[in-house]
């Protein structure tokens, strides 16, 4: 079964030393939220057990301390620096104006509260003879001080994910007779197939109406590519998952499959869950990026508009 891919949808993007994020890892972790769209939460999210793993509120130098409203605003979701809030340095400027050291303020290198810590630093350097400044979760041991808020997932909801996205395998055309070739036996794939079928429908992740509504599957209930609508085969699991790869006809064109997102992730909507996850075509995949599949189609559905009132005025 694809169990290594699937994995890796409960992970988080990579990225490197030069931002403040942390480079895969799990999408429950400590969440690091911009000052900026707190209020597209509920105030509940500060004070409750929303996040698993925490969070970190990350304001500017500036926003901290030259709107009067800040600390008020702050207040209200109790937000404090060195406990679950640090300053952000991107720019000699405001490290220059607003110096930490100067404000007796310490690096911060701790994930969870109390972060003891008051700010992290990640500033180009803007000559040869000023370096960069990186400082704050930079170690080997602690690299990135959490991950973007818009990727968080709870862990049930990462399991519940998981468990229709192999679902959705099994829905492909040819996904038995690609297991047999796989070597798994008849007897192997008709207990993994009842045993996710079954949990599933105990979870409600089974809606076929709901998955081809969001263009997951087709009207024969079929895993297809929500882009272009294509029935999508299980070769193409196989290609990335089965350690049996090399049995695959390499003659037939197969496209490698990634993971859809319906609707994109968005600050505060939480859509890394079922229903808006799906698989596709890697190539319909480069087009929709992070945008996701409604909006890209939507951008489609304009360009072949504009096209053709464009056709009409040249031929005019």
């Amino acid at each position: 079964m694809p169990q290594s891919k699937i994995y890796k949808t409960g992970q988080t993007r990579s990225a490197n030393d030069d931002v403040i994020y942390q480079n895969r890892a799990n999408r429950n972790g400590t969440v690091l939220i911009p000052f900026e769209s707190i209020n597209l939460f509920d105030i509940s999210d500060f004070t409750s057990n929303r996040f698993e793993s925490g969070f970190i509120v990350v304001i500017s130098p500036e926003e901290y301390y030259t709107n009067p409203d800040t600390q008020d605003l702050m207040k209200a979701r109790k937000l404090k620096l060195g406990v679950n809030a640090i300053l952000f340095y991107e720019t000699r400027a405001q490290w220059n104006e607003f110096n930490p050291y100067k404000n007796k303020l310490s690096v911060a290198e701790k994930r969870t509260s109390p972060i003891e810590g008051h700010f992290v630093a990640r500033i180009p350097s803007s000559s040869s003879k000023e370096e960069k400044i990186i400082l704050g979760f930079n170690t080997s041991s602690c690299k990135g001080a959490g991950i973007r808020v818009a990727e968080y997932a709870s862990l049930l909801t990462i399991k519940s994910s998981h468990l229709q996205l192999e679902y959705l395998f099994w829905l492909c055309y040819n996904s038995k007779e690609i297991a047999l070739g796989a070597g798994m036996t008849e007897s192997e794939i008709e207990n993994r197939i009842a045993t996710i079928t079954t949990a599933c429908n105990n979870q409600k992740l089974s809606n076929t109406d709901r998955l081809y509504k969001t263009r997951i599957i087709d009207n024969a209930k079929n895993t297809i590519c929500p882009l272009c609508l294509k029935k999508l085969s299980a070769d193409a699991f196989l290609l990335n998952f089965f350690e049996s790869a090399e049995k695959l006809d390499l003659s037939k064109e197969i496209s490698p499959i990634n993971l859809f997102y319906i609707n994109q992730l968005k600050t505060g909507e939480f859509n890394h869950a079922p229903y808006n996850l799906a698989w596709g075509h890697q190539n319909c995949n480069m087009i929709c990026k992070e945008t996701g599949v409604i909006e890209t189609i939507k951008w489609m559905k304009e360009v072949v508009v504009n096209t053709i009132i464009f056709n009409k005025d040249s031929s005019s």
